[in-house]
């Protein structure tokens, strides 16, 4: 989801855009992937190989087969793609396996990453563990999602008012999904995350078939992880959940407390502005000025500068209110500066420079090619959340709802992106939301982390899926921003204890870092 990150759709940009200045060696030397076919005859096994000429110490590529539809192993298979993180020593715990998000964050990309810059896992889980980043299936090495970038940057309105509007909307949304289908093949419909889940029980297996499976997921990737934990709770050894995805509630619930999580963020932002020195807008009343900016906007889109234009850029060459309160979700993910990050400070400068008719930096990204990355989380969504409006009258409810609730936000949201730009989507909806299975009872003791303002996973949700998983540990961090771990402060400490100790805190734990 735009907002369940830390992979929004602008934040992907910008994360594989650094990625890309940071790992250039990396690039071009992944062998390419085939499209889906063949057939799986026997238990599929891991291919390691070297990433590239220039690979730093423990790094290995590996590539593993995997049925396409796990209900009918004759329709063929996918190869899917990770990066192995290895210790000096031999690992003592085995395997660990993380997931940073999205959906469509590469987790190829961040094991890469940290091996260059600062620190993103904690020293004692990489002289503990072997770390694996699968890439899902239709994201970075793992056969990607494929769509037609001119239907993708196309300017339509996910906020319809009337039935003109929302029929546009459904037409643009068809038209899209449909040059997916064709640029990707079968794949474009086995993309929900039961399938991804079943594919990281495959690849524990190809590991070693004794070894219980080690997990650290990161904002949807605490859904893949419950996901797993549902399926085969017997597997599971340690699993920490970074930033909860609660994918038990309807399309209006979950509206309702994504959207009031972002605009109590924003509000947070706000108060913090006001009184902190590195804030551009300190002294200028700072609510006051983003609401004149929003107005400024709806009354005609504000140049973005530094995009250029639609043919020449990466970015948007103005911006609309709708797009500005879509986009400056992504902006409140970290308080300070961090990992990939940019911090509350870059928000506030946006906001600054939008006020003097200058949007660049709150401009929505474009895609460039067949193969960018963009498209994978709007295809894995659209398996994964229902999106049953029928009429123009449904989303002009949730608006309506999501105005009185979040004035200053007015419903923008990821769970909101999925409600209405997967109507009209050709792949159905395989993994609606629904509540927990009881199997995850059998599961061990799992490990919940979230922020109490947390723009894109409500504190709400957290506590929702604390207590539908028997003996699980809610773990809150008293701060702003998406995730913590990266944060490596208290939360980090905790999660680092559990999954190389088996230490939980005690329940109804907080901390402050």
């Amino acid at each position: 989801m735009n907002g369940f990150g830390p992979l929004s759709s602008a934040r992907i940009f910008a994360l594989l855009f650094l990625l890309a200045l940071r790992l250039p060696q990396y690039v071009d030397t992944i062998p390419a992937l085939p499209r889906t076919g063949g057939h799986l005859s026997q238990q599929p096994g891991i291919r390691w190989t070297n990433c590239s000429a220039s690979d730093k110490p423990g790094i290995q590529c590996g590539f593993i087969s995997v049925p396409l539809d796990y209900k009918n192993d004759e329709v063929g298979v996918v190869e899917l793609g990770m990066v192995r993180l290895s210790p000096p020593r031999p690992a003592k715990l085995g395997t660990l396996f993380f997931n940073p998000g999205g959906p469509g964050g590469v987790a190829s990309s961040y094991i890469l990453a940290a091996t260059q810059g600062p620190p993103y896992f904690g020293q004692s889980v990489l002289q503990n563990y072997e770390i694996i980043g699968i890439d899902p299936r239709g994201v970075g090495m793992s056969h990607p999602v494929k769509c037609d970038p001119r239907l993708y940057n196309e300017r339509v309105s996910s906020f319809p008012t009337t039935e003109e509007d929302f029929q546009s909307l459904i037409a643009h949304n068809s038209a899209l999904g449909k040059s997916c289908a064709e640029l990707t093949g079968p794949l474009i419909n086995h993309l929900d995350t039961k399938n991804l889940a079943r594919d990281m029980e495959l690849v524990r297996q190809a590991l070693s078939t004794d070894e219980k499976l080690n997990f650290l997921g990161q904002s949807y990737g605490s859904q893949i992880g419950l996901t797993y934990a549902e399926l085969f709770p017997g597997n599971v050894k340690r699993m920490a959940l970074d930033g909860i995805v609660d994918h038990t509630q309807d399309e209006t619930t979950s509206l309702n407390d994504e959207a009031t999580a972002y605009e109590t963020t924003l509000n947070q932002f706000f108060a913090w502005c006001n009184t902190t020195a590195n804030c551009t807008l300190r002294g200028q009343d700072a609510a006051g000025l983003y609401e004149s900016v929003v107005r400024m906007a709806e009354e005609h889109p504000i140049p973005a500068a530094g995009c250029i234009s639609p043919e020449d850029s990466a970015c948007r060459a103005d911006v609309t209110a709708e797009e500005m309160r879509t986009n400056l979700q992504s902006l409140l993910i970290f308080q300070n500066t961090t990992i990939g990050e940019t911090g509350w400070d870059a928000l506030a400068e946006a906001i600054a420079q939008a006020a003097q008719g200058n949007a660049t930096l709150l401009s929505s990204p474009l895609a460039r090619s067949e193969d960018d990355e963009a498209y994978a989380g709007l295809a894995i969504g659209c398996q994964d959340w229902l999106h049953e409006s029928t009429s123009h009258a449904d989303p002009r409810y949730k608006i309506s709802m999501a105005s009185a609730t979040a004035p200053r936000t007015q419903g923008s949201s990821q769970a909101y992106f999925y409600q209405s730009n997967c109507i009209g989507w050709p792949a159905p909806t395989t993994n609606p939301q629904g509540r927990l299975s009881p199997t995850i009872a059998e599961a061990p003791p799992i490990l919940l982390v979230n922020s109490l303002y947390d723009p894109s996973t409500s504190i709400i949700w957290a506590s929702g899926i604390q207590t539908q998983v028997k003996d699980s540990i809610l773990l809150t961090r008293l701060g702003s921003g998406h995730t913590s771990y990266q944060l490596r402060g208290e939360a980090a400490n905790v999660i680092d204890a559990f999954l190389v100790e088996g230490i939980l805190p005690q329940p109804a734990s907080v901390v402050h870092s």
